[in-house]
């Protein structure tokens, strides 16, 4: 009878948060996920034992009952060495009536405490006096996606290939607007078969978000870096730029613009919540790498006319 401590499968401690138990499931299911170790016996072994365990530790109620079977000593001895009800007892009577000079283990049952019978079932595997089973769900199974940056943004659907007990699937998944990394997405059915004629579980897709070679993001709000020369920061000028879905706005840039300084287009950024932010331009000055003599002088020139240092 294999005892399960799904929180030292984990490598988790009995008090740690929620977030922190996600944490350390999201980091555990990359490492150890199939798709990322083809053909790993032991490393697909692990990630059924890490879903199994957040299966029951990031559900709140399971958690609670579960949380309660260790209490009673599912995991070193019920209070006193022995049982729930009298269990174990030190100096018992034998078929005749005499000392058998040891413990005597009684049975009991749990299948009727809450719902400790099948908690208590799946983590000895059958362990305990049980009630006839009927059907019931599968197993719920995590995994991740890395999404492009502009879907995470506009949203769209991207596809998804994954495995569970050595079967290929290919879906295509809906990702919302404005999706931010750590996202979850949950497909009904779409997870491990299930048992007696039980329904399938569920699949819960969490999102990370690939970084964009343009645009970076800040809440609703995204950045975008435009570029402009010496002279069009000093005098001032209008500049293009494109949002991210394709279209192009002018910029009045005003004079004198220091390098760093964001213009604000409104209503370009993330729509989230029924809510729409805005795109920040941050203007950069680029300095020329090279210049003409000629080009020097005038530069210099104009410093000495301007009492700027050099």
């Amino acid at each position: 009878m294999s005892q399960k401590d799904f929180y030292a499968v984990l490598g988790v401690k009995a008090s740690a948060t929620a977030d922190e138990i996600k944490r350390v499931y999201r980091k555990l299911a990359k490492q150890f996920h199939p798709d990322t170790n083809t053909g790993d016996a032991k490393a697909a072994e692990r990630f059924k034992e890490i879903s199994e365990a957040y299966n029951t530790l990031g559900d709140a109620e399971k958690r609670r009952e579960y949380d309660e079977m260790r209490r009673l000593g599912a995991f070193g001895g019920y209070p006193g060495g022995g049982f729930p009800g009298g269990g174990a007892r030190r100096g018992g009577r034998g078929p005749t009536g005499g000392p058998t000079g040891g413990p005597r283990m009684e049975e009991f049952d749990i299948s009727g405490i809450g719902g400790f019978g099948d908690l208590f079932g799946s983590m000895f595997g059958g362990g305990g006096t049980r009630r006839p089973a009927g059907p019931e769900k599968g197993q719920n199974v995590e995994t991740t996606l890395t999404i492009p940056f502009r879907t995470a943004v506009l949203g769209g659907k991207v596809p998804l290939d994954f495995t569970i007990d050595g079967v290929s699937t290919s879906v295509r998944i809906t990702v919302a607007q404005g999706s931010e990394p750590g996202s979850r997405i949950k497909l009904s059915r779409q997870g491990g078969p299930g048992v007696r004629g039980g329904p399938a579980g569920d699949l819960y897709i969490t999102l990370e978000v690939a970084p964009d070679p343009v645009f970076t993001r800040e809440g609703r709000d995204l950045i975008v870096q435009l570029p402009l020369n010496i002279v069009q920061a000093t005098l001032g000028t209008k500049l293009s730029v494109r949002t991210i879905d394709e279209k192009t706005v002018t910029l009045s840039v005003p004079k004198g613009t220091a390098s760093g300084k964001r213009l604000r287009v409104r209503g370009q950024g993330v729509t989230q919540g029924g809510k729409t932010g805005d795109l920040l331009v941050e203007l950069r000055i680029v300095a020329p790498e090279s210049l003409t003599e000629a080009q020097e002088q005038l530069l210099i020139a104009f410093a000495e006319g301007a009492g700027l240092e050099r």
